[in-house]
């Protein structure tokens, strides 16, 4: 029989050495966060490795700049860290061009032009960057020319790996703060670039024993690490392909990510699935055992790790056919171009949807809806909510949008008309603004602005109030991080006084005190494509 990957087996991308999510492929943003963040974590660890222990051991901390460590930690952690210096080196000197441009070259701008400007651009920079004014003539600003970046020696997929180890329960340690490395001899830690046919390989499964062995030997293994990375693999029956009758389906797969079918149409939003073949699998979860061989259209609302979750996209890149997302191009730290991130990862079916455009669908359209808030008031482009129309049934999954403008989802649906059904985020909490995009400031925020500025979704009020506007009859809270196989990407544990749990029990009852159909989403839910 053909060979696959146990179901049990996780692959984990890494850039430089750190749990790869979205913002670590763009050389810039790399390079901010290398120099910020995750050079502070491992220096902090290699002097003082007991805070970090007692650090862990509550629970609030859990997320926090620490190292998670396992036998051997210190020691590994301390030898890579002395051995990587050199490669990231060159990414350190353009973290540093950007502080230069940022702290000292701006700042002497005043409305003058700007054309010497540019012979005093560091050398990381020349030729990278565009310089202007904002509509005050006062203001300097720049974007980058992101192509130059990718084409430039600063983007190294060298520096590009992915670690297969199994698992045997759901909880994980948070992945952001810790290297990946290969800590035990059962990991196999492969440098590889992310867009590599080979991990389609690997993931689409079905191998004779011979391919295994070709690939084993383009991957670079031999010895022991061959032979581990072999015994990831087992013999499976060939897949049976799906019926082209399967039923119409709405399914709740965990957090943000919703599978649907429809008319043979499949669509995956915000995808951050589950893997299956060890414990807890009797709750009935959707898994990557669920999903079809071909997803037409994979979905993504926003640009963070728990939205757009690499481990996941990696794994079923081989299955999808065309990937859908807000408009980018704002070409800035904070904003990176979202479509050659995709790119270098190996998607190169990608459509932008500006605010309130549409592509058709056997059956129906997707259109981008506006997203305000949850990204701590600065300027982020790449967000929308998905309103998919299903043959008439229309389904909007807004994520963590919030009606921080309450003029907004009257204009909304003054344009577009009555939703049928909203999915919405209610982490109404939500962690301070630098917590994810501190590293890219040019300086630290006061603790008082940045705890007024949050990565929150909606409330009760902001909720009700959006329902209430687009009229729907049926309404489901999800992307609430409480799934116990979020752990990598996320540290949020409720209980029943926390204020979003509150907020998403008022908004449950409102709905189905007026005769609608509501509920908190955990697990799995199936919902019948209707009106």
């Amino acid at each position: 029989m053909p060979l696959s990957l146990k179901k049990n087996v996780i692959a984990e991308p890494a850039v430089a050495g750190w749990y790869a999510w979205s913002y670590l492929l763009p050389p810039h943003t790399l390079a901010k966060y290398l120099k910020n963040h995750y050079r502070t974590i491992v220096e902090s660890y290699l002097d003082k490795p007991e805070t970090h222990r007692t650090a862990l051991k509550q629970a609030r901390f859990q997320g926090g700049p620490f190292v998670h460590e396992q036998d051997g930690s210190y020691d590994k952690v301390r030898d890579w860290y002395g051995s990587s210096r050199e490669r990231v080196a060159p990414l350190l000197e353009l973290a540093d061009a950007i502080d230069e441009l940022e702290q000292k070259i701006l700042p002497d701008l005043t409305g003058a032009s700007m054309e010497s400007v540019y012979r005093r651009l560091p050398e990381p920079l020349a030729g990278r960057v565009e310089l202007f004014y904002n509509r005050d003539n006062r203001t300097p600003d720049y974007r980058f020319i992101e192509p130059l970046l990718y084409a430039s020696p600063y983007f190294d997929p060298g520096l590009q790996q992915v670690r297969f180890s199994t698992i045997d329960r759901d909880a994980r340690q948070f992945a952001l703060t810790t290297p990946v490395l290969a800590y035990t001899p059962d990991q196999v830690l492969v440098t590889v670039p992310l867009d590599s046919p080979l991990l389609d390989r690997v993931f689409a499964g079905g191998l004779g024993a011979g391919e295994l062995d070709r690939i084993v030997e383009d991957l670079g293994l031999d010895g022991q690490r061959a032979e581990t990375f072999r015994g990831f693999f087992e013999e499976t029956p060939a897949p049976v392909a799906g019926s082209p009758d399967a039923p119409d389906t709405i399914e709740y797969v965990g957090h943000a990510c919703v599978f649907v079918r429809h008319r043979g149409t499949t669509f995956l939003v915000d995808p951050v699935i589950s893997y299956s073949g060890y414990s807890h699998e009797s709750d009935g979860r959707f898994t990557f055992d669920d999903l079809p061989e071909r997803i037409d259209y994979v979905m993504i609302t926003h640009n963070h790790q728990d939205h757009m979750l690499l481990e996941t996209l990696l794994k079923i890149r081989h299955r999808v056919g065309r990937v859908v997302i807000a408009k980018s191009a704002n070409s800035s730290l904070v904003d990176p171009d979202l479509k050659r991130i995709l790119g270098s990862l190996g998607f190169h079916d990608v459509v932008e949807l500006d605010d309130l455009e549409s592509i058709g669908t056997p059956g129906g359209t997707i259109t981008a809806l506006p997203f305000l808030g949850e990204h701590g008031d600065i300027r982020i482009r790449t967000k929308c909510g998905w309103l998919l129309d299903l043959d008439g049934t229309r389904v909007l999954f807004a994520a963590d949008s919030t009606n921080i403008s309450p003029q907004l989802y009257a204009q909304v649906t003054a344009t577009v008309g009555q939703v049928d059904t909203v999915f919405i985020g209610m982490e109404s909490v939500g962690a301070p603004v630098s917590w994810l995009y501190g590293p890219l400031f040019p300086e630290k925020l006061e603790r008082k602005v940045d705890a007024g500025r949050r990565l929150k979704g909606s409330n009760f009020e902001q909720a009700a109030a959006i329902v209430d506007t687009l009229r729907a009859g049926r309404v489901y809270v999800y992307a609430m991080g409480q799934e116990p196989w979020l752990g990598a990407v996320m540290c949020v544990e409720y209980d029943e006084t926390h204020p979003a749990m509150i907020d998403s029990d008022k908004l449950v009852a409102y709905v189905t005190e007026r005769g609608g159909v509501a509920k908190r989403l955990f697990l799995n839910e199936s919902i019948e494509v209707r009106p």
